[in-house]
């Protein structure tokens, strides 16, 4: 007989090149030895030498394996194929020894036209679901609204309220799921441009926050809230319905624009890798003319041979004139559109280089090898200048718009400041003013205006997140908590009937207003200082720019420890002075209206200390990396976040002043020990680490739980006759493979 081999894969999940295998072989005769072989073969069809790799020796009538593929340690290029399987020898030494193989199993990677293809799939179904789910969330909004209002009419909640209700949560649920698989196409793009077209810094950064904003979306409160109320669905109340309801309504208000920010950034992001691409490319094609050009100028190559490199070129180009059409017309849609240069110009360059690949291709049709050679080193300098005005434009768009977003952020961080000093007043107005009081009335319109202001701000502030990535889901969150904060005290300021209840309420509520209002303005902070490092690597000799550390090229590098401790400096003089301002103004400077002359010089101040938090925390972060974190860098991180809160809500006492100083002496220890430590380890060097591919814990416990059943049906008597001790080994072996019968 033969002997027998088996084997049973298991795919990891997370990665789709790690796959791990465990099986068994037996043979009356022993077993001599297992392997695993492969070989590789390439997109033409050409094959390599086999490879074997030992995965077991003599060992016994019965042995079990277990191996590990990683696929990107054979270095496979676009389109090749590895095609593999397990074999195993008996200890015949009668017959000679036999073998027995599993089936033959292969793992192919895609070529580069798939991975596009595939790319471009996955691209047009995220905004598709993206541009469903907004409209899908709307109706929902409208569903929650109609059910809460006819809940309104009536005593309790019916079997069919509850039915309705159960239906519009199965939709909600249905949703999410459809917003996960968005998410998944997204990572599968990012993991796959990995191995196939390295990206840049900037695109990779955009493609991470993209990736954060669909786990805002996909909010575990929302869930857990979704789960609450299934949960209660029978016993649900009309009160909870009503309150649950509208926390629905609310998370799903949340969540529309959050998906309609995700849709349009996603667009933009698109669009800027797209261009980025289209450039490398035709940085590409102008060297491979170039090469081109030189072979044919020294005849080093057959002229049939020449005329189909140059045939393939003309092909490539005529992609690139096609996709940069295409995405002419997908630049139409955003808002703002990327700078490309101009249509026409961009238009005339490309046919100009379709003329000198052309006459390329006619003179080595003629076999003018003199004429073609200068052709097409024209086009390959064509070529090139043509990615070079593209890559500018690009750049000088990208600074231009940074430059007015971040005008535009610090405007409106000014109008929050502003819109939080008039709704303390309004609080202090409302305290002392009878409802029987003549200005009475222009508190509620005072409000009116407030909410008007407000609205602007909340429009122009999503208009904005809809360009800055930098702008967190909360904001939107804060938002439309705070309008509906103005709503509910809009309610009470205008029923002139009010006890002294609802005018502790109208109060309240104005307090959140403020809270909220305040926290936006840190979130706001938070944004601008993140588009302050990134502007920093795109404009030398910005304001923000003059910390060194920057990587040649204009991509920011983290800010040096030393730096940050020059503008902590620089920052705690500026509040000094600040200080200095407004103690000249006397009393008049501590009231709500004097304050509120310094609204920009207090939003300033606190931009830069949520800058140099966020600097501080990268550097932090990087250390952690290398396992250096420091506890002290994170205790000084959570004083600057305390000093930026301050800032926001206008606390400025000596409290906020002492907190500073010992801010700026922690910085300049920490720089003393960081620069001993770096003396102390100059001659010290890192070594690599290599990733372990262990077996996952469930396959092994799987492992262990069926080695355990077989070796208790292995444990037989020693006076069993042969024949029947090779039934029990036949028995035990069909128990590895997973037959019984």
């Amino acid at each position: 007989d033969y002997p027998t081999i088996a084997v049973e894969s298991f795919q990891d999940s997370s990665d789709t090149n790690l796959v791990f295998f465990v099986g068994n072989a037996a043979d009356d005769y022993g077993i001599v030895s297992v392997d695993f072989k492969y070989r590789i073969t390439d997109e033409n069809g050409k094959q390599g030498p086999q490879q074997s790799t030992r995965l077991a020796g003599p060992s016994g009538r019965a042995t079990q394996y277990k191996h590990t593929i990683d696929f990107t340690e054979y270095n496979l290029t676009p389109g090749q194929n590895v095609s593999y399987y397990f074999e195993t020898f008996d200890n015949d030494g009668v017959n000679g020894s036999k073998s027995a193989k599993t089936g033959v199993m292969s793992f192919a990677k895609p070529s580069i036209e798939e991975f596009e293809e595939k790319e471009d799939e996955n691209e047009e179904d995220i905004k598709k679901t993206l541009e469903e789910s907004i409209e899908d969330i709307k109706k929902l909004q409208e569903e929650f609204k109609k059910l809460r209002e006819k809940l309104l009419q009536e005593k309790d909640m019916s079997w069919q309220d509850k039915k309705e209700l159960e239906n519009l949560m199965e939709k909600q649920k249905e949703l999410q799921e459809k917003l996960q698989e968005a998410q998944e196409k997204l990572k599968e793009n990012m993991k796959n441009q990995e191995e196939f077209n390295k990206q840049d810094e900037e695109i990779l950064k955009k493609q991470e926050k993209l990736q954060e904003m669909f786990e805002e979306v996909l909010d575990p409160e929302t869930q857990e809230l979704m789960e609450k109320i299934n949960e209660l669905m029978e016993e649900l109340n009309k009160d909870d319905a009503m309150e649950m309801m509208e926390q629905m309504e609310m998370d799903d208000q949340a969540v529309e624009k959050e998906m309609d920010r995700l849709l349009d950034l996603f667009k933009q992001l698109e669009m800027e890798k797209e261009i980025k691409d289209t450039i490398e490319k035709l940085e590409e094609l102008s060297k491979e003319q170039e090469e081109l050009a030189k072979e044919t100028e020294e005849n080093k190559k057959p002229n049939e041979e020449l005329k189909k490199e140059q045939e393939k070129i003309n092909e490539e180009f005529e992609k690139v004139k096609e996709k940069m059409e295409e995405l002419q017309e997908k630049n139409k849609e955003l808002s703002p559109p990327k700078d490309m240069g101009d249509k026409e110009e961009n238009e005339e360059k490309m046919e100009d280089i379709e003329e000198d690949l052309e006459d390329s291709q006619e003179q080595l049709e003629k076999k003018d090898s003199e004429g073609a050679s200068e052709s097409q080193k024209d086009a390959a300098k064509k070529m090139k200048k043509m990615a070079g005005g593209l890559q500018e434009s690009m750049e000088s768009g990208e600074q231009e718009q940074m430059e007015e977003d971040m005008a535009a952020l610090r405007q409106l961080l000014e109008n929050l400041v502003d819109l939080s000093f008039d709704e303390e007043q309004l609080t202090e107005d409302v305290k002392v003013t009878k409802t029987t009081s003549a200005i009475y009335k222009d508190l509620v319109q005072t409000q009116f205006k407030l909410k008007d202001d407000f609205s602007l701000i909340q429009d122009s502030l999503h208009a904005l997140s809809k360009r800055v990535d930098q702008i967190q889901a909360v904001v939107t969150e804060k938002t439309i908590a705070i309008s509906a904060d103005i709503d509910s005290s809009l309610v009470f300021l205008e029923d002139r009937k009010m006890t002294n209840y609802r005018e502790l309420a109208s109060i309240q509520y104005q307090r959140r207003i403020m809270t909220n209002v305040n926290d936006l303005a840190l979130m706001l902070n938070e944004a601008m200082s993140q588009m302050q490092q990134q502007m920093s690597g795109m404009m030398s000799g910005s304001q923000m720019c003059k910390k060194p550390g920057n990587k040649p090229g204009g991509k920011p590098g983290k800010v040096p420890s030393d730096k940050i401790t020059e503008g902590q400096e620089g920052l705690n003089k500026q509040m000094k002075d600040m200080k200095d301002a407004m103690e000249k103004g006397g009393k008049k400077g501590k009231k709500g209206k004097d304050g509120k002359g310094m609204a920009k010089e207090f939003a300033e101040a606190a931009a830069k200390q949520a800058a140099l938090r966020k600097a501080l925390q990268d550097l932090n972060r990087e250390k952690q990396e290398q396992g250096k974190g420091s506890k002290e860098l994170q205790k000084i991180i959570e004083e600057m976040n305390k000093v930026e809160t301050d800032l926001v809500n206008k606390k400025f006492n000596n409290e906020v002043f002492k907190r500073q100083q010992d801010i700026l002496t922690r910085l300049l220890e920490s720089d003393k020990a960081e620069r001993q430590r770096e003396y102390d380890n100059k001659r010290k060097g890192e070594t690599a680490k290599e990733r372990k591919k262990e077996m996952p814990a469930s396959i092994q416990a799987y492992l262990k739980e069926k080695e355990a059943e077989i070796e208790l049906y292995k444990t037989i008597s020693p006076e069993l006759r042969p024949f029947y001790k090779g039934l029990v080994d036949k028995y035990y072996n069909s128990l590895k493979n997973g037959n019984t019968n």
